[in-house]
């Protein structure tokens, strides 16, 4: 039996700490996000890579959008072939593509813990100033509420990673 499995969350929800946890558990995982060419940076206004970008920068980081290659990401869906395979990430476009995975799972985190993983990332990741923060918070509950009417499966990561790993793994089965 195939089943291909998308995590996804705003930034910050867990995905990549969550990706890493399946691996641990034996289950085929991708942070697709970290895939060699899958994503690029777009600006909004010209479609093309920016010339200049910066996390930290909250005009330069509204007027791109973070976008994933559909096409290289269904060649990958289906070049594998058996079992579970999760495929965690995001991006403004992955909608496009959600009829492609048997079950898409949603990493909701409180604002309280979402800030803190948030701020403890490295200087220069997405997410790490306030002033970022507060505007992903400024639609995080749209766009959390968009995938939940798409059937999204919420997921409280909030709490211990094995417990929420765990619980993916058994809901994908």
């Amino acid at each position: 039996m195939h089943k291909s499995i998308l995590v996804t969350g705003i930034a910050g929800s867990g995905k990549s700490t969550v990706c890493a946890e399946l691996k641990n558990l034996g289950f085929e995982a991708y942070d697709i996000e970290d895939l060699p060419g899958f994503f690029e940076m777009i600006d909004r206004k010209t479609g093309k890579p920016p010339l200049k970008y910066d996390n930290d920068d909250l005009a330069i980081v509204k007027q791109n959008e973070w976008i994933c290659d559909t096409t290289k990401l269904e060649r990958l869906i289906f070049n594998n072939k058996s079992g579970i395979v999760f495929y965690c990430g995001t991006g403004e476009n992955l909608s496009k593509v959600y009829s492609l995975f048997d079950k898409v799972f949603l990493l909701v985190a409180n604002k309280t813990v979402l800030k803190e993983r948030l701020s403890e990332r490295p200087v220069g990741d997405f997410g790490r100033k306030s002033d970022v923060q507060k505007w992903v918070f400024s639609w995080k509950k749209s766009w959390e509420d968009r995938l939940r009417e798409k059937g999204a499966i919420v997921i409280n990561s909030s709490g211990d990673l094995r417990t929420v790993t765990k619980r993916i793994a058994n809901l994908s089965k």
